[in-house]
């Protein structure tokens, strides 16, 4: 038996300083560790303060997803506090975060992902006059003859592979990847149009939204919004779709355990009757969400709190290893490795993020529309439900997100009322906790607060999606989502590990929120 070890430190093209190592053993991956490398601490600075920080502070955890720490916040908030926006409150939220989470999507594919499928070389033989196209191509020769270290980037360098062979399709691939920057800043502009500003929204509050609307501001937002929607299906969905057919096999690799977990997303005017559902897809079985199945290990994160399950709110103070710990659990051979928690539903490791969205809202049977588009899509590529734990499937699973999102923006702009404020305040209760959870682009996000009897916080914690995902093993030593994914995958050259990074990256990892 032939066993090499691969180590990528750090993956680009995602947020934060991503680690992961693999042991291969007669090429496949017998063994697989993720790393998030660095600690922040960002929930625990939180206690002491005014509850109502929170919804600013927690956004600073990550500057690409911040929309969801601002609605999660507000939720948690609300629910202690025993409130809920009125309905152009909740409409106004809907609008920020729909736009911020089909900007993030766009993000994903585009700028993190796109480049280990599209064969940017392509340009380099262009000869139309698409002026965008032509620019490119100069540049990149331009680059290629320079005296650069790293010519080209971040096209160049790249891992050897199997790219897309189709000509045109590149071309049209990278023509989208240039146009996805006017159409993510219209994007950002809607964003701001009620939440004040982007990225960092002020707007979203306990209560509603702070932001008048106007007729004016409305009808800019329904003016963005048809732009968006003409790239999203003439562009992205083809993109997305030339990749599947192209890559067929990406269909069965990355495939984790199998567990989803998603929380309910996007509801109507009333805060209710959600655009997909929550709960948790075990073995093929779906069944309601249950908050209290949710705990964190600390067996492998780089912390002396002790190990096994701790439901949120369960620790009021995290204890980080010093520097000599730290460097004695980097010689064990079974120490710790992640600045990472291992979060656990009901004890089973879960992926969160667009696939377990759509798999559990399929399973739910409560939005048709989403069902209707998933049986049409699963016949023209051949695939099923099942499929949907790979690699591809979760690329196609945000294409069926950001079609759906912009559906019901396109109806709930209309219902927006007008010079109506959504915004109500009531005044901090004592003694009380609360929850918020959301979806965030990247999955299931969850803030717990604790409020003490002065009305400031007594505890927070935050559970985030990539720290489902890229979590290290728990005490009963089993690995991560992420690793799981990785584990059993052939890999053609160990010196170009192009297999890895496309599973690591269909995951969409933001290390800054896993570590936060």
């Amino acid at each position: 038996m032939t066993a090499t070890k691969i180590t990528v430190d750090p993956l680009t093209r995602v947020e934060g300083h991503l680690k992961f190592e693999t042991r291969i053993e007669n090429g496949v991956v017998a063994s697989a560790r993720t790393s998030g490398m660095l600690f922040r601490g960002i929930e625990k600075a939180l206690i002491g303060y005014d509850p109502r920080t929170a919804l600013q502070l927690t956004q600073r955890v990550c500057g690409v997803c911040p929309y969801a720490h601002a609605e999660a916040a507000a939720l948690a908030l609300e629910n202690a506090m025993g409130i809920r926006p009125n309905a152009n409150g909740q409409l106004l939220r809907n609008l920020i975060v729909g736009a911020y989470q089909v900007q993030d999507c766009l993000f994903h594919f585009y700028q993190l992902s796109a480049l280990d499928f599209i064969d940017v070389t392509a340009v380099l033989e262009y000869r139309g006059a698409d002026p965008g196209l032509t620019a490119m191509r100069d540049w990149v020769r331009a680059e290629t003859r320079s005296q650069r270290i790293f010519p080209a980037a971040p096209f160049l360098p790249r891992y050897k592979g199997d790219f897309l062979k189709d000509r045109e399709a590149n071309l049209s691939a990278v023509h989208n990847y240039l146009e996805s920057f006017t159409v993510m800043a219209s994007l950002h502009k809607m964003v701001a149009l009620f939440g004040g500003k982007s990225p960092h929204p002020v707007a979203i509050e306990a209560g509603g939204v702070t932001t008048r609307p106007t007729i004016n501001n409305l009808a800019q937002y329904r003016t963005l919004l048809n732009q968006v929607e003409r790239f999203v299906h003439s562009c992205y969905r083809e993109d997305i779709l030339a990749v599947a057919k192209a890559f067929p096999g990406y269909f069965k690799e990355g495939r984790g355990y199998g567990n989803f977990l998603s929380f309910p997303y996007f509801p109507d005017s009333s805060g209710k009757n959600h655009l997909f559902a929550g709960g948790a897809t075990i073995v093929g079985r779906h069944t309601a969400l249950d908050l209290n199945a949710i705990t964190e290990d600390h067996t492998y994160s780089y912390y002396k709190n002790k190990s096994g399950a701790v439901k949120p709110l369960g620790a009021n103070r995290l204890e980080p290893l010093d520097w000599q710990e730290f460097q004695r659990e980097e010689q064990l051979p079974d120490g710790k490795y992640s600045w990472s928690r291992a979060p656990r539903y009901g004890g089973k490791v879960m992926e969160t993020g667009a696939a377990a969205r759509v798999v559990n809202t399929y399973h739910s049977g409560r939005n048709p529309a989403l069902n209707r588009l998933v049986d049409q899509l699963n016949r023209d590529l051949g695939i099923g439900l099942k499929d949907y734990n790979s690699v591809l499937g979760r690329h196609l699973s945000r294409y069926i997100t950001v079609s759906l999102l912009l559906k019901r923006l396109k109806e709930q702009v209309e219902q927006v009322q007008p010079g109506v404020l959504g915004f109500s305040e009531k005044e901090m209760p004592r003694n009380v906790k609360g929850i918020g959870i959301t979806e965030a682009s990247r999955g299931a996000l969850g803030h717990w607060v604790e409020i003490d009897n002065k009305g400031l916080i007594k505890n927070y914690e935050m559970v985030m999606p990539t720290t489902w995902n890229m979590g290290p093993r728990d005490a009963t030593g089993q690995p991560g989502a992420v690793e799981q994914m990785l584990i059993g995958t052939r890999i053609a050259d160990p010196a170009n590990p192009l297999e890895l990074a496309r599973i690591v990256r269909s995951a969409d990892p933001c290390i800054a929120c896993s570590v936060h």
